[in-house]
């Protein structure tokens, strides 16, 4: 029988699963609206004032990096709520996840000044509630102890008279009764969110092998000619391109990188979930999970148009760290 989950840890994956979605939600609204003129008028005035202003710092680059910022803060907050999920359900991985992640959290918030004072507070409790006295027992799947006074969950004892001399059977039905009990299989069924797991990432995978593929023979096949045509059809959107510098080589370069390295991550999951499908060993579970870790970060660069990758990814992940699944791989 398992451990009962203790209160300490059920408000800090609460509050910490919570904070991450918040957090998610707002830093996908401002990747919508990036690169407005009001952002950019923003970064301006922050840059005209000190102590940034002694620096060399143009509006471009800082844009630029923020973005950066921006978009790993967007994974950090996927990987929060996933840790969340699973140190809710015991997993000790998880809590450990968890606790580091918060822990950066809390020092990136106190960098904030007085508005991130609230949020770093709250950091630091949800990583007090995951280690306090009764969350360590729960995650090592030991039993609160009994409180003193407290009568012990055991069964009422038996009677001490022995039971009547019945059970002496003839060998013939003791030899039936033996028969009736079935044998253990060789091989135990595959779990649904195994099977699952595993159709959503071959699936996936092959949907973008094949995108890939067709962005590299366009720009193989088709040459520079091919890419401008398809730019010049995007009318007002490749002539708001084309002002901040972008040019046609350039999208040839990033097309040729971004197809190659998205060709090289789906073949990577579709041998991930061969693997997974013909083999039962816990190496192929992680194997699994780190695939789709990796696309969440691929698929986070790429936004709006990767935002299905990501869900396929959490998807995936989180059948994959079902209890009959990691029990299933264990070969249990």
């Amino acid at each position: 029988m398992a451990a009962p989950r203790p209160r300490s840890v059920t408000l800090a994956c609460l509050y910490a699963g919570c904070g991450a979605a918040f957090a998610f939600i707002i830093l996908v609204s401002q990747l919508g609206s990036w690169g407005s003129i009001q952002m950019q008028e923003q970064i301006e005035q922050l840059l005209a004032e000190p102590p940034l202003s002694a620096t060399s710092l143009s509006v471009d680059t800082t844009m630029e990096w923020l973005r950066w910022m921006v978009l790993v803060g967007v994974v950090g907050t996927i990987a929060t709520m996933v840790f969340a999920i699973f140190a809710f359900r015991g997993d000790r991985g998880s809590r450990i996840g968890l606790t580091v992640l918060c822990s950066l959290a809390a020092l990136l918030f106190v960098t904030m000044g007085l508005v991130g004072i609230l949020p770093a507070l709250l950091a630091a409790m949800c990583v007090g509630m995951l280690w306090q006295r009764e969350s360590r027992r729960y995650f090592a799947g030991e039993e609160p102890p009994v409180e003193l006074g407290a009568a012990p969950s055991v069964t009422a004892p038996q009677s001490q008279t022995p039971p009547p001399v019945q059970e002496q059977r003839p060998s013939a039905q003791q030899g039936y009764a033996q028969s009736v009990a079935p044998a253990p299989s060789a091989r135990a069924a595959r779990p649904k969110p195994v099977t699952a797991a595993l159709l959503v990432t071959g699936i996936g995978s092959v949907m973008v092998a094949g995108v890939a593929a067709l962005l590299l023979l366009t720009v193989f096949v088709g040459g520079r000619a091919e890419v401008e045509r398809a730019w010049q059809d995007q009318g007002m959107l490749s002539d708001m391109i084309a002002e901040s510098g972008f040019t046609v080589d350039d999208l040839m370069r990033l097309m040729l990188v971004s197809a190659a390295g998205w060709l090289l991550l789906s073949l990577v999951g579709m041998a991930v979930t061969a693997w997974a499908f013909a083999h039962r060993s816990p190496v192929a579970r992680i194997a699994l999970v780190v695939v789709c870790v990796l696309t969440i970060a691929a698929s986070i660069v790429f936004f709006p148009v990767g935002l299905p990758w990501t869900a396929a990814a959490v998807v995936v992940i989180v059948l994959a760290h079902r209890q009959e699944a990691r029990a299933w791989y264990r070969g249990v």
